[in-house]
């Protein structure tokens, strides 16, 4: 299910650097870093084209990264010099490690389908996790209609969104214009309600917060984007 809902998605996998680039992946790293803080091994659950693997590598830590896509795993290895980079999906991937600290940024979880599909990909990572290990769950959480436009170094970014409240999901049918082409393809984002994402929570054993805005506020369901950040106990 999820490979069919990430098949157009990743044939535009050039265009992930180009449009990333009004990310404050300063930011974001910094408030990052004190989620792991001392941790040494780092895996990136959907790590895209290899951005939150390089700067990791680059300041010490020992980083492995997997992806669905074939074309964002031979991007992203481009930008490490040690790391693995493997073609895996986050409910099934199985790698003969345990790290100090999973992290899936940018919005990888919502492309799962249903609470079912979210458990699945928790339980999997933490069997992958080490004893006090950190996991970093990004999650974006935008309940509107509202349509977004931005534009990168020339190129034009026009994103509809439709949500549908009765399903949690929200439907985004995104235009890319670079130079005199323009390219559509349309996704779909299942937004989590953060009660039941607690009660899937309390069934291991953990300890987490709900956070946003960079970390720095406690999360509620109003809030744009949810970071989930699980600590294993056992």
């Amino acid at each position: 299910m999820i490979d069919e809902l990430f098949k157009d998605y990743y044939k535009y996998s050039d265009f992930y650097d180009i449009f990333n680039k009004y990310r404050n992946y300063e930011r974001e790293m910094r408030f990052l870093f004190r989620m792991i803080k001392d941790k040494k091994r780092v895996l990136d659950l959907g790590c895209g084209t290899g951005t939150h693997l390089n700067i990791l590598e680059n300041v010490g830590y020992i980083v492995d990264g997997l992806d669905l896509s074939e074309n964002m795993v031979e991007l992203a290895k481009t930008k490490v010099k040690k790391a693995r980079i493997f073609k895996a999906n986050i409910l099934d991937y199985k790698i003969d490690e345990k790290y100090d600290a999973i992290i899936s940024m940018h919005s990888v979880f919502n492309h799962l389908k249903s609470y079912d599909e979210f458990e699945k990909a928790l339980q999997n990572s933490l069997d992958h996790l080490e004893k006090d290990g950190i996991m970093v769950i990004d999650l974006d959480n935008r309940r509107s209609n509202d349509d977004v436009y931005d534009k990168v170094d020339g190129n034009k970014r026009y994103m509809e969104c439709f949500y549908s409240p009765k399903y949690s999901m929200q439907i985004r049918t995104i235009n890319f214009t670079i130079g005199l082409k323009t390219f559509t393809f349309e996704h779909e984002f299942f937004i989590y309600k953060k009660k039941k994402l607690e009660e899937i929570l309390d069934k291991y054993d953990v300890s987490y917060a709900f956070l946003t805005n960079f970390f720095r506020q406690k999360a509620n369901d109003e809030s744009k984007r949810i970071h989930v950040v699980i600590r294993k106990n056992g």
